[in-house]
């Protein structure tokens, strides 16, 4: 599983910049006016753990910007490590099966009997998690969960204001999700095969709700209360949660 790439992909262009105005004027012109002055590379400025002492800012901008980059690809490399560990886990989760005593059916469908005229009880495995429940709870929130935390880092360090790293984030995850691994997979196949979508009314209801679910958060944000999320719309994209799976179990 893949780090949050666009949030990456943003703070390496930040620090990129910070490099390429290092040989350049003091702290007051170039790249540290107007918007950019409270940026971490700037004199006094300013992030959620950067800069971590308090002389940081007198260091040599160059020097701070190539550590930066290190400490970002440290977090990277870490990040990685840690989604793949927890996505192993998950996997065996999902995947643990308990025995179950069935009857054994004839060919038309009645119980078997032995000898002694009783009915032949065969053990089988059963997962203990339905499957369409458990991609929907436990392997969605383990691959989604670098997304969620860096929203939730960005969300309460704001000001429970919303910024650019968390939404663009969780927007550029879903995007790279749906375009790019879904048309490799497409491309994996060879000549001649073919894939069938087997559960269709579960595919039903989770393409819908998706599709309802973007409708929702445009009317929320555009036309119910603009540019403010409140309590209770909060709570109502929640509570869509447990009803998407409900239904999703009963559908599959």
């Amino acid at each position: 599983r893949r780090p949050p790439h666009t949030a990456t992909a943003f703070s390496v262009a930040v620090l990129l910049a910070c490099l390429q105005d290092a040989a350049g004027a003091p702290s007051g012109d170039g790249f540290c006016q107007g918007e950019n002055a409270d940026k971490i590379c700037c004199k006094g400025g300013k992030g959620l753990l950067l800069p971590i002492f308090k002389c940081e800012d007198e260091w040599d901008r160059g020097l701070r910007a190539f550590l930066y980059i290190a400490g970002l690809l440290w977090c990277f490399l870490g990040v990685a490590v840690l989604s793949d560990t927890f996505m192993a886990g998950i996997e065996a989760i999902t995947n643990s099966t308990y025995k179950k005593k069935v009857p054994r059916r004839t060919e038309d469908g009645k119980a078997e009997l032995d000898e002694y005229g009783k009915v032949v009880i065969d053990e089988v495995d059963e997962p203990v998690w339905n499957a369409a429940v458990a991609n929907l709870t436990l392997m969605a929130l383990g691959s989604s969960t670098p997304e969620i935390l860096l929203s939730i880092i960005e969300i309460v360090g704001g000001g429970f204001y919303a910024g650019d790293l968390g939404p663009g984030t969780v927007v550029g995850s879903a995007s790279f999700n749906l375009y790019v691994i879904t048309g490799i997979c497409m491309m994996a196949l060879e000549a001649g095969q073919l894939r069938k979508i087997e559960g269709l009314s579960v595919y039903a209801l989770t393409a819908s709700h998706s599709l309802l679910a973007y409708v929702w958060l445009a009317l929320v944000v555009t036309v119910i209360s603009p540019d403010v999320v409140e309590w209770w719309e909060a709570l109502v994209t929640f509570l869509a949660m447990p009803w998407l799976v409900t239904l999703v179990y009963c559908a599959d």
